[in-house]
């Protein structure tokens, strides 16, 4: 694997060296900033396959080399890891925002960067076929159009809707949020109850632009909150959001189906689209509760995946008499 890793210490970069190639990854280039980074990204003739990039660098910090990375040519899938010494919370969301596909803080220790960047590794084998060009959506479109169908659990990536992060992605993310910012964190699950019937009455292209919908609809009523989501399949997407900065209107359900319905939808036949949301209520992390746990998001989409359909599109009696005693969540396979 090819990797290029940004760092203006010289010690940094040397220690990176060292530590890669113990652990089996010796084709590393080095850069002392993002200016020399983005040089040897275009002139290269074979594309770096996995990126290290330190986030306080004078000049072009890592995160804004983040966001230049992913718009450049055929990076728009590659692994991006945070490598930096700054662990707040804002730090985190803002890369990735940019695009980051993991975080390690410093000191770090060389078995777990080995992990980390094995995992990129993987991450990358699984994409390998989207790595050739910047994909937009009309990419992914082309694409989806020569699969006879999608998995229904499968979770989506969906491109160019601020907040949204794929679910890898999301997952690494909730797993490096610090003590202080995950216990502050809370979750929330929203469900297209009618996912399966939108499924059925789609072709996988229509699909996909269905969930691309969906999401604008949930970023635009939560634009400018403290928070994140994703996708998660079966048509559930997650809320992460920091409730020290943020509340989540109790209503949000709504106020996402009431934008859907100003979208006007329609199926490839052209009749009308309805999409039913119910959403799940706030889990806030426990104190007992493993900082980095995944239980927050797991216990959202547990709750949220039991729930019934509601009763008309602009209902709002909430749904109970949840039985989860039968539930088991499926293990998820990426789309992308």
């Amino acid at each position: 694997m090819k990797i290029l890793a940004v760092d203006d210490d010289e010690f940094i970069l040397e220690l990176l060296i060292e530590a890669l190639g113990a652990t089996g990854h010796g084709d590393v280039t080095v850069a002392n900033g993002g200016s020399q980074a983005l040089d040897l990204i275009a002139q290269t003739a074979q594309p770096f396959d996995c990126f290290l990039l330190d986030i306080q660098m004078p000049g072009m910090d890592g995160i804004e080399l983040c966001g230049r990375i992913r718009k450049s040519e055929g990076h728009r899938k590659t692994p991006i890891l945070m490598l930096t010494a700054m662990s707040e919370r804002d730090y985190v969301d803002r890369a990735f925002l940019a695009g980051a596909t993991d975080y390690i803080t410093k000191p770090f220790d060389v078995l777990e960067l080995g992990t980390r960047v094995s995992m990129a590794e993987k991450l990358n084998a699984e994409v390998a076929q989207a790595q050739a060009s910047a994909r937009t959506l009309d990419e992914l479109t082309e694409q989806l159009a020569g699969q006879p169908s999608l998995d229904i659990a499968a979770p989506v990536d969906i491109q160019d809707v601020d907040g949204f992060l794929g679910y890898r992605a999301f997952e690494n993310y909730i797993q490096q949020l610090k003590r202080g910012s995950y216990f502050s964190s809370s979750a929330i699950a929203l469900k297209i109850s009618n996912i399966e019937e939108i499924f059925d009455r789609c072709d996988a292209v229509s699909f996909v632009n269905v969930l691309s919908d969906i999401a604008d609809a949930i970023s635009d009523n939560t634009r400018g909150e403290s928070c994140l989501f994703s996708y998660a399949g079966s048509g559930v997407f997650v809320i992460v959001y920091s409730r020290l900065k943020e509340l989540i209107h109790e209503d949000l359900q709504f106020m996402i189906q009431n934008t859907i319905l100003q979208m006007g939808l329609v199926y490839p036949d052209l009749s009308p689209l309805e999409v039913e949301i119910s959403q799940s209520t706030t889990k806030n992390a426990g104190i007992f509760s493993r900082p980095g746990s995944l239980g927050l998001l797991e216990s959202a989409i547990r709750e949220v995946a039991e729930m019934q359909p509601p009763d008309a599109i602009h209902s709002k009696k909430p749904t109970s008499g949840y039985d989860f005693s039968n539930l088991k969540l499926q293990k998820k396979k990426y789309l992308i």
